[in-house]
């Protein structure tokens, strides 16, 4: 009996694995503490990523509302803030504006023609119109003009300088947004164009002297045979010239490459 009592208390103390095989307590205790340290030394799993989120300002587009009238000013204000992606500006004059012009983003400039009558036009008038000429140059800001009826004169003045439209202002509620959104296109494609020409000026620099003579002569239309005789070397020089800087600037064909020396404003 005491053999029998011995053996069963032995066989109780086993356990089926799960492929069906018996192990002891000591045994699967010391099973257990493997395996815990095992999953200890495993790597923490990471935690999920981030959403990538755009820059603040991304998608934003920009417009500064330049009117002495203060009803006028919030009523327009009020008409352009309508657009969920747009930032607006308002001032009280030019000269506050202007003190702020060079730190703000590219954008449309509305402008109020009260103070610029024709006959009495002094220095802000002049100083606009030199602004909106600069501005259609750099391309930052496109300007628009909300004029009066009777001061036709300097609108078309305006219009001359590079403004894109001049609007009534008993008008202005139903042509504004329109026009600030044909604005804004000429301010992007403007800003388009400005980086296209600094990566075609980047690219560019890194031809070496010889490599942009012979470009120079591609520019005016010249054959292999010409620029080597300007240059005093072989065809098959020019031609190794050729493909090194067409390899330089990432292009296939001579139209390509053409293209990319005008954009650097090369002549």
């Amino acid at each position: 009996m005491a053999v029998r009592a011995a053996y069963a208390a032995g066989f109780e103390a086993e356990a089926k694995t799960p492929d069906g095989m018996m192990e002891s307590r000591a045994f699967r205790s010391r099973r257990e503490r493997q395996e815990t340290s095992r999953l200890r030394l495993l790597p923490a799993a990471s935690p999920p990523e981030a959403p990538i989120e755009a820059p603040p300002g991304a998608g934003l587009v920009h417009a500064y509302l330049i009117d002495t009238d203060p009803a006028r000013r919030a009523q327009v204000h009020k008409q352009l803030s309508g657009r969920s992606n747009m930032v607006v500006r308002a001032y009280r004059d030019y000269a506050s504006f202007l003190a702020e012009a060079d730190l703000l983003d590219a954008g449309c400039v509305i402008l109020s023609d009260d103070g610029m009558d024709a006959e009495n036009r002094g220095g802000t008038a002049d100083a606009w119109l030199d602004f909106i000429r600069q501005s259609r140059q750099k391309g930052r800001f496109a300007c628009i003009l909300l004029t009066r009826e009777g001061n036709m004169r300097f609108a078309i003045d305006a219009m001359k300088a590079g403004a894109v439209d001049c609007l009534l202002l008993s008008h202005t509620q139903h042509a504004l947004l329109g026009t600030v959104e044909d604005a804004l296109a000429l301010v992007r494609a403007a800003r388009a164009e400005q980086d296209a020409s600094s990566e075609a000026r980047g690219q560019i620099e890194r031809l070496t002297a010889r490599e942009r003579d012979v470009l120079h002569g591609l520019l005016y239309g010249k054959s292999n045979k010409m620029i080597a005789l300007d240059l005093g070397i072989s065809p098959r020089t020019v031609e190794i010239y050729r493909a090194h800087l067409m390899e330089k600037l990432g292009t296939h064909s001579l139209s390509e490459t053409l293209r990319i020396a005008f954009l650097a404003g090369i002549a």
